[in-house]
């Protein structure tokens, strides 16, 4: 079980990864048709944007090997189990609906930081698949993602990482926020007080008694 759990968890982020980076690339190239932005980084030189976001996410890798480092827990084998299926579970959730986002934003996919985001000159607003639950399904499937490897290895790097992107992505949720209600209006008003910001809820559909 622990094998086939680390195959799966290696196989699923290492294709998340080039999937992600491959995307992140073809939006560089795409740049030309974004809108422009006041943004230090997207002012930036194509070639260099390419180079720094490289280097980031290799010290990412690298800091990460390093703190692949136990918590100080000692749960007990049964718990050990259970944490294990929990969060592989968890982690095939958050990698199902991660990869379902990025299919469902297609050529509107863009990258953003905290402090801008870019939307194409022809931008649409993706209400599609995963997007008519949450507003930001992306984000959530990578918190997910993080909380099942942290059940499954209970290392710092995930925990660390969880804590970070909670912080830093709810910032980038906010901004690609602002810049689409500046260009969609009363459309993305309509859309974000129908569909929550990151956690789907039910609605229950309203039963009329006869008096």
């Amino acid at each position: 079980m622990e094998t086939v759990t680390n195959w799966i968890m290696s196989a699923g982020s290492a294709a998340l990864i080039v999937v992600m980076t491959i995307s992140w690339l073809a939006s560089i190239r795409a740049q030309n048709s974004m809108q422009a932005v006041s943004s230090r980084w997207f002012s930036l030189p194509v070639w260099m944007q390419i180079i720094l976001g490289l280097v980031v996410i290799a010290s990412f890798i690298y800091v990460g090997i390093l703190l692949w480092i136990s918590l100080p827990l000692n749960p007990p084998p049964l718990m050990v189990k259970t944490l294990s299926v929990i969060g592989l579970a968890i982690y095939l959730a958050g990698l199902f609906l991660a990869f379902w986002a990025r299919w469902a934003l297609g050529s509107m996919y863009g990258v953003s930081t905290s402090l801008s985001a870019q939307l194409q000159k022809q931008h649409r607003l993706v209400q599609r698949g995963p997007f008519a639950l949450v507003r930001h399904p992306m984000y959530l499937g990578y918190w997910l993602l993080l909380l099942g490897v942290t059940l499954v290895y209970r290392t710092w790097t995930p925990l660390i990482l969880l804590t970070m992107t909670l912080a830093s992505f709810s910032r980038r949720a906010q901004r690609e926020e602002s810049a689409l209600a500046e260009r969609f209006g009363a459309e993305w008003q309509m859309y974000a007080e129908s569909v929550p910001m990151f956690l789907p809820r039910w609605k229950k559909k309203s039963k009329e008694t006869n008096q």
